[in-house]
């Protein structure tokens, strides 16, 4: 791959998916740095080799970036925030504005390691309290024993043994 097709790689991955700032701030940053580095005398083949998949470091941005992902940036740009805003007036306007409110809502990414790091946590503290509450009532009841089983043999002479 070379230079070319990276960045080419990167603004496709990127492009809808993030602020066109964004996409131009990455572009420029990933120019840059290849530059620099033929400069010092590194093959370009060797620097795209270190950088690797255009993708993955769009998928990087992307998780990094507040916002991206939520809804496509291009129909924001194309229609305003409202998909098409309130000029058009009729059912579809409203249709269009609605759908967009829908899909601005923020649902959190649980695969993230924090997600599942807390979730490990809750695990354990919910195990703690129950190991906690158990070994307190048996606390209490452990010393009542004697008196409870020698209550069951009065009871058992008093009564007689049944059959």
């Amino acid at each position: 791959m070379n230079r070319e097709e990276f960045l080419e790689g990167l603004e496709t991955a990127l492009s809808g998916n993030v602020p066109p700032a964004v996409v131009q701030e990455n572009l420029r940053y990933y120019r840059e740095y290849i530059r620099t580095e033929m400069q010092k005398g590194r093959s370009q083949e060797d620097v795209m080799e270190e950088l690797g998949d255009p993708r993955l470091i769009a998928r990087t941005i992307m998780d990094t970036t507040p916002g991206a992902g939520e809804t496509s940036y291009e129909e924001y740009q194309e229609g305003g925030r409202y998909g098409g805003g309130y000029e058009s007036g009729g059912q579809e306007g409203y249709g269009q504005r609605r759908e967009n409110v829908r899909s601005s809502i923020h649902f959190y990414d649980l695969n993230k390691w924090y997600w599942k790091l807390l979730g490990i946590l809750l695990v354990v503290g919910i195990i703690s309290v129950v190991i906690t509450v158990v070994t307190g009532l048996l606390s209490l009841v452990i010393p009542l024993l004697p008196v409870i089983g020698l209550v069951a043999v009065i009871m058992w002479f008093v009564q007689g043994p049944r059959r």
